[in-house]
This record gives structure tokens, sequence and C-alpha cells, in this order.
């Protein structure tokens, strides 16, 4: 077990794009689009990687020479290593993963949510998030210089959940919990961020199109959902934000100011709990698990 903390040498001083190489999944489109597009302008190599190869493709051959079009399942342990794979044999090496593809779903309250539905958004958008960060973390680890993984969380991820979503919550609070941990452990050669946006102009609302069979293949799409997303901030602003926000150094890129509202009324309702419950409890940080670990450690390198 480490220290859970952040000290200096833990936090990322910033990453520059510019010669770098860096993967993207979920490229074809939306954000990931938004991302290989930008990252390319600002001196990045990149890989479009996508579940619908010929969406890949088109984005890659739009920005041209400096994209490279592959496929991926992000369901699938084995595809995300193809990818790195098929990332190291193309470009020579890898700087940084956009662990970005996701799917919506759902619509149902929890107790009546599809057990095939639930698995397919756990395991695209936390269980492909996981690999992705195994994938290539264990090569990020490996390799000499800096490195970047910035893994797409959401709103969702941060403050009161959105009704009928309790899958997608559970799974976009995941990402965070996971991610949180990863930069604590990982060297600072290698950056982590969490990049949570909101409402975004995106085609999310048809990813049940390519639902894999394990999950039950394709679903219909309600294209009343695409009357929400329009509304939607633009991919290109959300993705430049992004970028900026990431490039500083910073754990959390955020793009939608109204989440701080959803995040104050968590904070809010968790503090009061504390201090009408166990207030009254003296000596608590006796209990404090990290703090244990600490001294352990500091007893440990004195011995």
């Amino acid at each position: 077990m480490t220290e859970s903390k952040l000290n200096e040498d833990s936090v990322s001083k910033g990453f520059g794009y510019n010669g770098r190489v860096i993967v993207v999944t979920g490229g074809g489109s939306g954000i990931g689009a938004a991302f290989c597009k930008l990252l390319v302008k600002r001196g990045a190599k990149v890989g479009v990687a996508d579940i619908r190869l010929s969406e890949a493709e088109a984005i890659a051959e739009e920005i041209g020479e400096n994209a490279i079009p592959f496929y991926v399942d992000t369901a699938s342990r084995e595809s995300i290593e193809e990818l790195a794979n098929q990332s190291w044999a193309t470009f020579g090496e890898v700087h940084g993963i956009f662990n970005n593809a996701g799917v919506g779903g759902g619509g149902n309250i929890m107790p009546e949510l599809g057990q095939d539905i639930f698995n397919w958004i756990m395991a695209v958008n936390f269980k492909g998030v996981w690999d992705g960060c195994q994938v290539f973390g264990k090569r990020f680890l490996a390799q000499e210089g800096q490195s970047l993984i910035v893994n797409t969380g959401s709103e969702h991820s941060l403050g009161v959940p959105h009704l009928r979503s309790a899958a997608y919550t559970a799974a976009k609070h995941a990402v965070l919990g996971m991610t949180d941990v990863l930069r604590r452990e990982v060297p600072e050669k290698i950056q982590v961020s969490i990049f949570c946006p909101g409402l975004t102009s995106t085609s999310i609302w048809k990813s049940g199109e390519v639902k894999q069979s394990e999950f039950g293949g394709p679903v219909s799409v309600n294209a009343a959902q695409s009357v929400i997303m329009e509304k939607g901030m633009d991919t290109i602003d959300v993705a430049d934000r992004a970028l900026d926000a990431i490039a500083s150094g910073a754990f959390y890129a955020v793009t939608h100011p109204h989440n701080v509202k959803m995040i104050n009324e968590r904070n809010a309702e968790q503090n009061a709990a504390f201090q009408s419950q166990c207030s009254d409890i003296k000596d608590g940080d006796k209990y404090d698990v990290n703090l244990l670990i600490a001294e352990l450690m500091r007893q440990n390198r004195s011995n």
C-alpha cells in the first residue's frame, strides 16, 4: 500500500502536444473527433480509434497525413491490446492515450434497467477506460519520457446524478474514482487527467446502433434524444477548452460552469451529515487509513 496524497513530486507540470503521438478512442465522431483535429493543429500525430472504422477513416482522411485510423472495440481487452500493438508498430512510440469512447443507454429507472444494457454501459464506459489505462499505462511506465493519460468522465462524475441514468452515472463515478487513484500511483512522468464535460452536441444517443452481440446486439435509437443533444456545447469548443486545461497540468478538465451547483449541493449535504452525525467523536484522525499508512511507511524507512 502507498500513501494516498499528492506531494510536490506527484503534481503534473503540464503536457505539450507538439511532436507527440496520441491515440484517441471514440475518435471517429463527437468530442473524440474534435480532440483529434485539434491535437494535430497543436502539432501532434494522432491515432483515430473507433468501433466504427469507416468513421475513423473519414476523420483521419479529413485531418491528413498526421492521422492514422484504427479499429477498436473498447468493451474488449483484446481489442485494446491490439490497438496498442498497432499504434506502437505504426508510430514507433506513443506518448498519450485519450480513453474517450463511451456509450449512452439507459432511459429507465434503476430497478427496471435491463441487465444487458447495464453490462454494456459498464463494459464500455468504465471497464474500457480501466483497460485503456492498464494497457497503455504499462507501456508508458516502461518507456522513457513524459506520457499522458486522459480519461473521459462526465458531469455525471461530479455531482447530483441525473434521473434515469443510474448505470451511466455509476460508470462515470467509477472513472473518476479510478483516475484519482491512478494519478497518485504513477510516477511524475505520467500525467493523468480526467475530462468532465456537460451537455455537448454529439451523436452519443445513437450508440445503441453498434451495441455488441454479447450485450444483446444493436437496438433502435430514440431520435427524440437528439433534440436535447443538439442544444449542447459545440464539440470543438469543448475539446479546445479541455486541451488547454490538460496542457496546463490540470487533473480536472471541465467545461460547463453550471456543474458547480451540483458539486456544491453534494458537498453541502455531505458536510451536514458529518456535522450532525459524528462531530462529537474526538481524535477522529486516528481512524484515517491514509495517515496510518503514512506512519507505517515512515517507520519502515527509519528501520
